[in-house]
């Protein structure tokens, strides 16, 4: 049975080269693209004008994450491997880690956006909340 692993993806030049190093280090794999919406950029009231519906919010994030979506497709059928593509709504790492357990895939491959200071010792990062609580092993990308 060939491993299954995740990928998650936010069309980022680290999230690309994560995909492109799970291709190689998993060259029989079967493979899920995961875009996160992240649920803090939708604000929880509208704005002063009442302009802004929070349910249209979020859909166009759905519609930006499929977007990203579309980039992880590209990249697999370049390699010649099937894709799956997802995409779910809440906290970052949290999903990610749902969706790990959920499915039950083998591995994740993922991105490491540098951050740095007081920025990473407050809020760490979405990769290291993974690599900590992740029920399956993680690769993180540089």
């Amino acid at each position: 049975m060939p491993p299954r692993i995740l990928v998650p993806f936010d069309g980022s030049a680290p999230a690309r080269e994560a995909l492109e190093y799970a291709i190689g280090l998993f060259p029989d794999g079967e493979f899920l693209a995961l875009t996160v919406v992240d649920t803090d950029s939708v604000p929880l009231l509208p704005n002063a004008t009442g302009d802004s519906d929070p349910g249209e919010e979020i859909g166009d994030l759905l519609e930006e994450a499929d977007d990203q979506l579309q980039g992880a497709e590209r990249i697999a059928a370049e390699r010649g491997v099937s894709l799956e593509k997802r995409s779910r709504i809440g906290p970052p790492a949290r999903e990610i880690i749902d969706c790990a357990e959920e499915h039950e895939f083998d591995h994740v491959v993922m991105g490491s956006r540098g951050r740095s200071g007081v920025t990473r010792l407050l809020l760490g990062s979405v990769a290291e909340v993974v690599v900590r609580h992740s029920p399956v092993p993680v690769t993180v990308v540089r």
